[in-house]
């Protein structure tokens, strides 16, 4: 029998990875491998913080409205939570653009055909 070793994650790093889930439109498999976690694990995380949350509404949307707090309701301590999720949200959200914008230049060059709209470029008309 093989023993899988297991891994531990702080709180906080639980919060980024749900509030990431929570604030965006990907599937708790997109969310997981961003995070470099099971789908198992990240699942059983959404469970829990859908079955700890006192709502009589278990969707996506009841538990987004939970994360989503006024300025009044946020301690500094949740605040700097808060900004270091949004910045790695955007982190992420940078590479994905650079990696498009790679990608798009590789299959213009392999493939020799324009795929970005030129400025200035006169549109054919059909």
């Amino acid at each position: 029998m093989i023993k899988h070793e297991r891994k531990f994650y702080s709180e906080e790093f639980k919060e980024r990875a749900l509030s990431a889930y929570y604030h965006s439109n990907a599937s708790i498999s997109m969310v997981a491998e961003r995070f470099g976690l099971s789908r198992n694990t990240f699942s059983s995380w959404v469970f829990r913080k859908k079955t700890s949350l006192n709502s009589k509404k278990k969707d996506k949307l009841a538990v987004l409205k939970a994360f989503t707090m006024t300025k009044e309701e946020l301690s500094v301590e949740k605040m700097k939570e808060r900004i270091q999720t949004l910045e790695h949200q955007l982190s992420v959200e940078k590479m994905r653009s650079e990696s498009l914008t790679k990608m798009i230049e590789i299959a213009e060059r392999e493939l020799q055909i324009d795929i970005r709209k030129k400025s200035g470029a006169k549109q054919s008309m059909k």
